[in-house]
């Protein structure tokens, strides 16, 4: 589809000045493509996708059609889960905070629960007494060094006491069983040799603790990087591996690992590397203005709408300009694109070379991960979100534009 500046004045008229077009076609190409980078070495690869980078619905209910599992980690995307109709047995129960109340939830219902520290393991226990005639299944998340200069605060230390006590613990409940192993690292540099170290020490992990008979599945989570324009490419001070080159990187140690048909489950949890460039937001020049040296340009969106993680990166954007209604001098030169909060480091763009003039739309992409979901009720509410086929002039509306009523309902006036 070609967006023009009419196609974006349209839109504006039916849903505001400010707007996210999301391309559900892109989003399953990408899940295949990064599915099949695994399965064509390591056919027992699945996703498991993460619910917390972009939960719109209609993501999560693809991914449910495709195969693959739902990753939550909180009773609220749990539920989203089930709302949408994916069954408990697809869903992976991850993350730091899980109250008793939703453990047992999610375990009596059939779901997979990795555990993150001792303390869990203890509900665990309490919920198999009381439930003895309901079978169930855990994973431990593991914590071990990367050679990275901070701590992970999440999952089990491996070398420990606890770890192996939540074995031990866990092994002599006879309706709870180690389904398998999880690790979940953010590293900056997201390098290869990065998550090759994580495939050889889960595989070392499973060896020991599991001996001859293999695990149920063993997930290496998720932080991959996305697919990118070569001019944010270069934004990045080390190389973006491709999904082959992830694959190869794991996969390929799985399959000299695992070569009987009782092989475990890979598990992947792709978040952002499968939603990075699924999603487009429009905003619209609303002012432009020379304070001494510095040339601002004010957007109808904010910071929080396109790159809540990313401050100092300039995302890819694109300007569409009605041509016909040109004003007599065009902006040159230098300018920062700024949002409309009250913060002075609200800036979508910093230092655009192009032309830009009021009306305008500018459209920035890449904005598909950690941007809908970490968008505060700040200043405005949230723009609505429209569904739009590439290949034709089909657009619908999967999220309405927030009003008053959806900030302040929870209030007591």
């Amino acid at each position: 589809m070609d967006i023009s500046w009419q196609l974006l004045r349209e839109l504006e008229v039916s849903y505001g000045d400010a707007f996210y077009l999301l391309d559900l076609v892109i989003f399953e190409k990408n899940y295949h493509e990064f599915l099949e980078a695994f399965r064509s070495i390591y056919p027992k690869s699945n996703i498991a996708y993460s619910y917390k980078t972009n939960y719109t619905p209609r993501l999560c209910q693809s991914v449910d059609g495709m195969g693959g599992y739902a990753e939550v980690v909180s009773i609220m995307e749990y539920d989203l889960a089930l709302r949408i109709g994916v069954l408990p047995s697809r869903i992976i129960f991850n993350g730091p905070y899980k109250r008793e109340a939703d453990i047992e939830k999610a375990l009596l219902a059939g779901s997979i629960v990795n555990l993150d520290s001792f303390s869990e393991v203890v509900i665990v226990e309490d919920i198999a007494s009381r439930s003895p005639e309901r079978n169930m299944t855990v994973g431990l998340r593991c914590n071990f060094d990367l050679s990275t200069t901070e701590i992970s605060r999440f999952g089990f230390d491996v070398a420990g006491e606890e770890f192996q006590a939540a074995f031990d613990t866990l092994n002599r409940l006879k309706n709870c069983r180690v389904g398998g192993l999880h690790c979940h690292f953010s590293t900056s540099n997201k390098s290869l040799e990065s998550y090759a170290q994580r495939a050889r020490k889960m595989l070392e992990l499973v060896a020991y603790h599991f001996g001859d008979t293999y695990p149920q599945f063993i997930n290496l989570g998720g932080g991959f990087f996305s697919k990118m324009p070569p001019d944010f490419r270069k934004q990045f001070p080390y190389p973006i591996p491709s999904y082959q080159e992830y694959a190869t990187a794991i996969a390929t140690q799985f399959r000299k690992t695992f070569s009987d048909d009782s092989k475990p489950e890979l598990i992947l949890e792709p978040g952002t590397a499968i939603t990075a460039n699924v999603m487009k937001f429009v905003a619209k020049v609303i002012n432009i203005k020379t304070v001494r040296s510095r040339t601002v340009a004010l957007a109808s969106g904010s910071i929080h709408n396109i790159k809540p993680t990313l401050h100092k990166k300039n995302l890819p954007m694109r300007v569409f300009s009605n041509h016909h209604d040109l004003e007599p001098e065009r902006n040159g030169g230098q300018v920062d694109i700024v949002g409309y909060t009250c913060m002075e480091h609200d800036c979508l763009y910093n230092g655009y070379a192009g032309s830009l003039a009021l009306g305008d739309y500018i459209v920035f992409d890449n904005v598909g991960a950690y941007t809908t979901v970490m968008k505060p009720p700040f200043i405005h509410p949230c723009p609505a979100m429209i569904a739009y086929n590439p290949h034709q002039r089909e657009f619908e509306v999967i999220k309405r534009q927030e009003e008053f009523s959806d900030v302040f309902s929870t209030y007591v006036f």
